[in-house]
């Protein structure tokens, strides 16, 4: 059930993503307004309940009775990130999501480009000294995937070293 609850999240993530970016310039407004009355549509027929979405420029807001997930496009390290996380500094951040769900649950993806090559090594030491546990499987120079723990928190990054790209996900749970 939470998986089938979260690929149609993600669908529906993806769908507005589509319709803010393919809004583009000109009537913004109006666009706007246009995608965000056919996306809480669609997210109601899906899930069959209310939702409430905002569109702004480069901002992506929806919010129901029991969770909110915010998409931007930005450059900037999330504010509200978890004190125990380090600052990832090893690449650009193009955009981020922030979700809070029911019973507590937080999750930030923070999608990036151009990673520096030997940034899984020095990121898994920044993690190391902040206490985590953390786990890196290399993938045949092709990349790699970062695993950790700390308490409730857990942290995933895989990286693509051809297209010098990845996300970090960060969770935690009540």
């Amino acid at each position: 059930m939470a998986f089938r609850k979260n690929r149609f999240w993600m669908t529906g993530i993806l769908l507005i993503l589509g319709l803010v970016l393919a809004a583009g310039c000109g009537e913004k407004q109006s666009e706007e307004k246009t995608a965000e009355m056919a996306t809480e549509a669609i997210l109601k027929a899906g899930a069959g309940k209310d939702v409430d979405v905002n569109i702004q420029e480069g901002k992506v807001e929806i919010k129901d009775k029991d969770s909110e997930t915010e998409i931007a496009e930005t450059s900037e390290w999330p504010s509200d990130m978890f004190s125990d996380v380090p600052r990832f500094t090893f690449g650009k951040i193009k955009h981020v999501s922030k979700s809070r769900e029911e019973g507590g649950m937080q999750k930030f993806n923070v999608h990036m480009v151009d990673i520096e090559p030997e940034a899984i090594t020095q990121y898994t030491d920044m993690l190391k000294e902040k206490g985590w546990e953390v786990d890196v499987t290399q993938m045949g120079g092709k990349g790699a995937m970062l695993n950790g723990q700390k308490k409730n928190m857990g942290i995933n990054l895989p990286y693509n070293q051809e297209t010098k790209d990845g996300v970090l996900i960060v969770f935690s749970t009540p």
